[in-house]
C-alpha cells in the first residue's frame, strides 16, 4: 500500500503498517490495540487536544486557512476563535519569534517514510526532516547546536505539551522526563530507523502555558538504541497478534478492559487492597 497524506491514518494503512502509537497502544495493553486496530474501540480522548497540536502543525506547514475551513467547531458563534485556539496562536507565535525554533522546523515537512523493523512494516510522518544545508546553517548560526544535530541532516519532532514537567514511571519507579514518560524516545528510535542514516533526534517542544515555554531537546543515541532494542524484541509479537498468529493479552486496568470485562467469580473485599 503506497501511502499518502489523504490515507496515511485510514483503517486500511493502520492494518497495513505499524506506527509508532500503535505500537505503544500494544505495549499498554495488547487487547486493546488489537480492537482498535481492527475498529471495534475508539479509544476516549481529548478533541480539543487534539486539535490544539493539528492547529498549530498547520500554521506552521502553511495551511492554516485550509484547516480552520475544514474545522468549524475552531470557532464560537460569534465567529471569534475560541479560548483554546487563541492559545494555540500564542503558541505558534511563540515558535515563530524564536529563530532556532523556526529552522528546525524549517525541513521538509510531515515527510511519510514506510520501511521494515524486525520483519513489521512500519510507518511514520516525520514533521520536519533537516536537509545536510539546513543543518549546517543551524549549526553556524548557533554553534552551541553542534553536538545535537549532524552535518548530514536531522529528524526534528514538534511537540505541543501541557507542561515539561517530569512524571512518575511504573515501568522505570522513578521521575523521568516527559519524553520518556511519553515514549517519543521510541518515537525518535522508530523514525531513525525508517529514514536509515541514523540521524540525530531534536523535539522541539512547545508548551500551553502562560505565556508558552519553548525547549529544543536531544535524545541521545544511548537512549534511542535502548528503545530500539525494545522495538526489536517487541513489535514482532505485536504483529502477530494483528495477523490472528498470537492471543493478546488483557491489562485489566484500560478503558477497554474495563468496558470489556466478564465477571467469573466473586472476590474477597481484602483483594481490592492488592489491585490497588
Amino acid at each position: 500500500m503506497i501511502l499518502t497524506n489523504e490515507n496515511y491514518y485510514s483503517p486500511e494503512a493502520n492494518r497495513e503498517y505499524m506506527s509508532v502509537s500503535q505500537y505503544k497502544q500494544f505495549k499498554h495493553c495488547e487487547a486493546a490495540g488489537l480492537a482498535i486496530v481492527r475498529g471495534e474501540w475508539v479509544p476516549t480522548s481529548s478533541s480539543t487536544a487534539l486539535l490544539v497540536g493539528s492547529y498549530v502543525d498547520a500554521a506552521l506547514t502553511e495551511d492554516l486557512e485550509v484547516f480552520k475551513a475544514s474545522h468549524p467547531e475552531l470557532y464560537k458563534r460569534d465567529g471569534a476563535l475560541k479560548s483554546d485556539y487563541v492559545r494555540a496562536q500564542e503558541v505558534v507565535d511563540r515558535i515563530q519569534s524564536d529563530r532556532l525554533m523556526t529552522m528546525l522546523l524549517g525541513g521538509n515537512h510531515q515527510t511519510i517514510l514506510t520501511g521494515t523493523i524486525a520483519g513489521v512494516p512500519f510507518k511514520a510522518k516525520l514533521d520536519s526532516l533537516l536537509s545536510p544545508a539546513q543543518a549546517q546553517a543551524i549549526m553556524e548560526e548557533f554553534p552551541e547546536t553542534a553536538s545535537a544535530l549532524s552535518p548530514f541532516g536531522t529528524i526534528v519532532d514538534l511537540k505541543c505539551m501541557r507542561d515539561l514537567s517530569s512524571a512518575w514511571s511504573d515501568e522505570d519507579q522513578e521521575r523521568v522526563s516527559f519524553i520518556r514518560h511519553w515514549g517519543y524516545d521510541i518515537q525518535g528510535a522508530v523514525y531513525q530507523a525508517l529514514e536509515g542514516h541514523r540521524l540525530p533526534f531534536v523535539i522541539a517542544a512547545a508548551t500551553k502555558e502562560d505565556p508558552p515555554d519553548i525547549r529544543a531537546i536531544s535524545v541521545g543515541q544511548y537512549d534511542l538504541d535502548a528503545r530500539m532494542d525494545e522495538v526489536l524484541e517487541e513489535a514482532p509479537r505485536y504483529q502477530a497478534i494483528k495477523e490472528g498468529r498470537a492471543t493478546p493479552r488483557r491489562c485489566e486496568s484500560c478503558a477497554y478492559c474495563r468496558a470489556t470485562k466478564k465477571l467469573t467469580s466473586i472476590i474477597d473485599h481484602k483483594e481490592l487492597l492488592l489491585s490497588a
